[in-house]
């Protein structure tokens, strides 16, 4: 198959993450799978480290003739949108050529009616969502068209390392911005400390619209600066995620698809994690997580301390965290199932 993936964000995203990994899914399975972005943005030079071929462009709309151009030149036979921009442009882009359009969801917000929206589902051939909650908003949409809910895999990081010995360490890994809810971590964190006041809490994120210096200020008032670590931007998410033994993810809202909750299922660390989004579905029937309501810092710090009050209790969280990520988010399972789908929408 020859499927072009077409993200138009111009930074890192969810977004971004799902449609990459899709593209090295298939380059993996031995398919054409380059990637059309916005030039010398974020997304283009991350897909170009992966290995994948890149198309950029520094204006959408005036490059969709060139982009149709490369639909035929290189004989493309599904273009995947990403965004409801990329989905307009690329409708636009695959008139009058073989190549047809699938979109793919992966954002939290509700689905809106649109002028001519009609018109361009009309034009789709194939839609999958990054879960089963965005899967079921879209359903009034789509009409008779094939549709998935499949959910991110990511590749395995290797042999599970044992828990730490030694405090509690408790982590977050997220982009610094109010909607990953750092302030509910950090009110959290002072509650826990009545309890274990040996523990640590350690936070990893680059900074966007909260600073470092704002969490700082947070934890003194709070009387936590002595037990927070602060990280800033984290090039290897995972050896931090391995030096907890618990990690949270304490968003107030989105969360579409998290990269971040599977990760940690993968390190087999136990999550805690606010109902929202997809997180639910991630956690739902397993041991390896607790969700919270979300902007609660005593129910998160709660759900920490009943973890933490119990070696087993832990250890038993820790087994089926990493059982959890075998069973659903694998990359070899997402692999299987993009690959399925493309194939059977592939003219």
């Amino acid at each position: 198959m020859r499927v072009l993936q077409l993200v138009d964000e111009p930074y890192d995203s969810g977004i971004v993450s799902y449609a990459l990994a899709a593209a090295a899914a298939l380059k993996a399975r031995g398919h054409y799978a380059p990637v059309a972005g916005l030039a010398g943005k974020a997304p283009l030079e991350k897909a170009s480290h992966l290995g994948l071929q890149t198309l950029g462009f520094s204006q959408p709309w005036l490059a969709w003739l060139s982009l149709r151009a490369f639909l035929r030149r290189k004989e493309i036979g599904l273009l995947v949108a990403h965004t409801g921009s990329a989905h307009t442009l690329a409708a636009a882009a695959a008139w009058g050529t073989p190549a047809r359009v699938v979109r793919v969801r992966g954002d939290a917000r509700p689905m809106r009616a649109r002028p001519l929206s009609s018109l361009l589902w009309r034009r789709t051939a194939g839609f999958i969502a990054a879960s089963q909650a965005i899967l079921a908003q879209a359903e009034p949409f789509l009409g008779g068209l094939p549709r998935a809910a499949i959910l991110q895999g990511l590749p395995d990081p290797g042999p599970v390392p044992p828990l730490p010995e030694g405090p509690p360490h408790i982590g977050i890994v997220a982009r610094l911005d109010p909607v990953k809810g750092h302030r509910i971590f950090i009110l959290a964190a002072a509650r826990v400390l009545r309890r274990f006041p040996e523990a640590r809490f350690l936070v990893a994120g680059r900074e966007e619209n909260v600073s470092l210096r704002e969490l700082r200020q947070l934890a003194q008032e709070e009387g936590v600066k002595d037990a927070l670590l602060l990280f800033g931007h984290a090039r290897n998410a995972g050896e931090i995620m391995e030096r907890c033994h618990v990690g949270v993810v304490s968003s107030l809202g989105s969360e579409a698809v998290s990269r971040s909750a599977v990760e940690w299922l993968s390190r087999g660390r136990p999550l805690v994690a606010s109902s929202v989004g997809c997180l639910p579905e991630y956690l739902a029937g397993s041991e390896g997580g607790r969700l919270v309501a979300p902007g609660e810092p005593g129910a998160l710090a709660e759900a920490l301390c009943s973890l933490l009050e119990s070696p087993e209790r832990l250890k038993t969280a820790a087994a089926a965290a990493r059982r959890r990520y075998e069973e659903r988010f694998t990359f070899e399972r997402f692999a299987d199932e993009v690959e399925r789908f493309c194939r059977s929408v592939h003219p």
